[in-house]
């Protein structure tokens, strides 16, 4: 399943396998990458009916996204977001990535109702969803006395995978 890493290759990170899947890919999004991972390891696994209500919960700040990977090496804790009531511990409110993944799964839902026209695509579940960085815009900011500091401006590569994982066989049920 794994690629020849020594060439350059384009496309999804993963083989498609199965029938019932629908794909979607963003290129080049202008978010930060952190907060793209923690969003998909949290997405991944949900519906994507309810991960679409999720990230708008996420967006009105009613519900925050769990921040579970240090940011600083070699520093105790999480050091990237301050605890949030409930269970969750540190977590935060990314709602420009929170848009552009609302974007991505909306996509692959329309991507499955067009090439699946029996199965609902709301109820289709999030198997694989990858959050790769993008290319890096390198920049110089002057500064006083001659100096300069690097202003660079990151991007990001979103792929999300749906599947579903109904019985095929639902309209055999009524032949007994």
């Amino acid at each position: 399943m794994s690629r020849d890493r020594k060439k350059a290759q384009s496309g999804y990170t993963q083989y498609l396998e199965g029938n019932r899947l629908a794909t979607a890919r963003v290129t080049g999004a202008h978010i930060h990458h952190k907060h793209c991972v923690q969003i998909a390891r949290k997405i991944k696994g949900m519906y994507a009916g309810t991960a679409v209500e999720f990230l708008h919960d996420v967006i009105a700040q009613k519900k925050a996204v769990p921040y579970v990977v240090r940011s600083r090496a070699g520093r105790g804790g999480n050091t990237m977001a301050g605890h949030r009531k409930g269970k969750m511990a540190a977590g935060r409110y990314p709602r420009n990535a929170s848009r552009v993944y609302i974007k991505l799964i909306e996509s692959a839902m329309d991507n499955a109702r067009q090439h699946h026209e029996d199965i609902e695509a709301e109820e289709m579940l999030i198997t694989h969803v990858a959050a790769h960085r993008g290319q890096v815009a390198r920049n110089m900011r002057p500064r006083a006395r001659g100096r300069a500091t690097a202003s660079n401006h990151y991007q990001v590569n979103l792929e999300l995978f749906l599947e579903y994982v109904g019985d095929d066989e639902e309209d055999d049920e009524g032949d007994f």
